[in-house]
Parts: C-alpha cells; structure tokens; sequence
C-alpha cells in the first residue's frame, strides 16, 4: 500500500504525460467539463459509466468521451471496483503508471472511495495524481428531500478500525446544502457534544447562504464553543492539514469519525486524511437511487489539488 507523502494545490492547466485520465460518464452537464480541459496529454483515457440513471445528459456526455478517444466502461456499483482494477492493471503491465488525472466531478462518494484506494494500491514505487474538481453553477435543493437509507462506512477499507472501542465517537462533517441532513446523522449518533463541522465558501456566493440556511439547528448547538469553521473550495491543500490537525487532536480522546456532505471536493479530502489514519473511518450517509438526478452545469471554475502517493521504503 502506497503512503500520501504530499498535497499541493495546483494551477487548472493541463499536464504534461498522464499515463491515464479517468473520469465518470454520468448525467450532470459538468461531467465532461474537466476531462474537455485537460484529457489531450493523456495516454490513456477512461470514462467510466453507469448502468441506471442514464437519463438528463448521460447520452452526450457518453458520446462526447467516445469521441474524445476515451474507453467507456459502464458498470453499477458492485462492479466498480473490479472493473477499475483490471484496467490499471493492464495500464500498469503495458509501462508503468506514474502520472494519473481523476476528475471526481461526478463520480459518487462509493466510487470515489474505491478510485482513492485502487490508486494507493498500485504496485509503483511513486505515483503523482491530480484531481480535478468542476465547480456547479447553482441550482436550489431539491424541496422534497429522501429519507436517508444508508449509514454506513464508505467502503470496508475506509470503516477505521480502534484499538479502543471505549472512546466515544467524534464527527468531523462537511456542510452541504441538503435542510437538517447533518442534523440528522449527529442526533442518530447522539453526539452533539462532538461533532466539528466545516462549511463550504467558493466562487458561487448562493451556496453559502444556503448551507447556513440548510443547517441552523446544527450550527446552533456547534457554533458558540468555535466548533464550526469555513473552508476555501479553491484552497483543498489547507483544508486537508486543518482536518488532519483537529483529527491529531481528536485522536487521543474521541473514535473519530469523517462525513463528507456537501461538495465531492470535501469528500476527496476526507478520503485522504483517512488514508493517513488507518483508526478514522469516512462514512456515507445516502438516500441511494431514491435522490432525484439534477443537472449540474458546469460554473467554469475548475479545482485542481496533487497528491503523491510513494512506497514505504
């Protein structure tokens, strides 16, 4: 298993030899935003597809990466994993894979936890990968919210694991725009007293007041003891030592906890503190196939943050 050993934000430009650029083929008009920008340099260029839910502009989108050169895989959920790794395997029997992009616009936070662990899996000695991360333009919530359906770890390489199970829980939650989800999750774990959250400023201004909105009740109990901070979207580096530095300073005290709301930016960086700490878990809180698709375009503002994953020597 590879170590991260460094994150740095980068400029939204393109690189110089990817040995592969993945990005997901979905429904949302921002899905192709990222891989446009930057898929030319790339040897190899997969999309990978779903098999529901192709519904909005999953059928432009899917022709538009055909066109692009990309290879097309569409699976479901179950398959994901196995489908991943065979195609960097054969990537990494065909020259090595060194250089990745992932554009993790629209892959879900399952997929997105799986495509973290297949690349810190590789059998290289260093790989450097860049995430790209396509801003929406706003659209207002969804009125009629799902009911959550799913509390769990994102994957079973993400549960976290403790050596003491009579610690208490913490959570560390990023703030979306979905009314009283978080709420929701911090009173089903009866942890008001330890829930830290972070909310999102960026380059769209009408997300912010949504999201104060959206989670009064939590920031009522959470914001008098400092317990609630911002976080800059164009700045994931600095979020992820700010969260890597309250995790140290849970650690000794608290079980914790990561859940990632809010934008899929967070949810990557999440995965990447986690994978610094095998006893911290990153857990999903899902309606499933009950949310309704909404089409997500894409605002023009591109994230951009490298991580080098190096062997243990």
């Amino acid at each position: 298993m590879l170590t991260l050993t460094s994150i740095r934000n980068v400029e939204s430009k393109p690189s110089d030899d990817i040995d592969v650029f993945i990005a997901a083929c979905g429904y949302e008009g921002r899905a192709r935003a990222a891989a446009r920008e930057f898929h030319e340099t790339a040897k190899k260029r997969l999309a990978i597809g779903f098999v529901s839910q192709r519904e909005l502009e999953y059928e432009t989108n899917r022709a538009w990466f055909e066109s692009a050169g990309f290879d097309l895989i569409e699976v479901g959920d179950d398959a994901f994993r196995e489908a991943l790794d065979q195609y960097l395997r054969h990537q990494a029997r065909d020259g090595g894979i060194r250089k990745v992009e992932v554009d993790i616009s629209c892959f879900n936070r399952f997929r997105l936890a799986h495509l973290v662990d297949a690349l810190r899996a590789l059998s290289s000695t260093e790989v450097t990968v860049t995430f790209r991360y396509s801003i929406a333009e706003f659209t207002p919530p969804v009125e009629d919210t799902a009911p959550t359906v799913t509390v769990e770890p994102v994957i079973p390489q993400f549960a976290g694991w403790t050596t003491r199970p009579d610690r208490p829980p913490a959570a560390i939650v990023g703030l979306g725009y979905e009314p009283n989800k978080a709420i929701g999750i911090v009173d089903h774990l009866e942890i008001n007293n330890a829930t830290w959250a972070y909310y999102p400023l960026g380059p769209i201004p009408e997300y912010y007041q949504q999201v104060l909105a959206a989670n009064q009740s939590l920031l009522d109990i959470i914001q008098a003891d400092g317990r609630c901070q911002p976080y800059d979207l164009n700045e994931p580096a600095q979020l992820f030592h700010e969260m890597n530095s309250l995790v140290d300073m849970l650690k000794p005290h608290f079980n914790a906890v990561l859940i990632p709301f809010g934008p899929k930016l967070f949810a990557l960086v999440t995965l990447l503190v986690a994978s610094l700490n095998d006893d911290v878990g990153v857990w999903r809180v899902s309606s499933g196939s009950l949310e309704a698709p909404v089409n997500r375009k894409p605002s023009g503002h591109i994230v951009s943050v490298s991580v080098i994953f190096r062997a243990a020597h």
